[in-house]
């Protein structure tokens, strides 16, 4: 008998809602691409699922962060810890108004 221990995966509207708000947020160009996957962490103390974001930009270095949480479970705060990692400044306001609209 197989038993499927694969990870739940996110929520496909969540990880739209997170890629439109950071791009909102941060007034990227349109060839700008955010990506969002959920993985399973494997080093000691971390939870058992992470969100990595990375921002692709032409002719700029690619960014990332990892929110050690389920992508289901990143809220408007961690997109702020997300932006500030990545070098941007955005207020926790304008970013759960934002967040709150998608």
């Amino acid at each position: 008998m197989l038993i499927d221990n694969s990870p739940k995966k996110p929520n496909i509207e969540t990880v739209r809602r997170i890629k439109r708000s950071l791009h909102a947020a941060l007034d990227l160009p349109e060839d700008a691409l955010i990506t969002v996957a959920q993985l399973a962490c494997l080093e000691d103390g971390c939870a058992p699922l992470e969100t990595v974001m990375g921002l692709h930009r032409v002719g700029a270095p690619q960014l990332q962060h990892k929110v050690h949480k389920p992508t289901d479970l990143i809220m408007s705060e961690d997109l702020v810890e997300v932006c500030l990692a990545w070098g941007f400044s955005v207020d926790k306001f304008s970013m759960n108004t934002i967040f709150n609209e998608f």
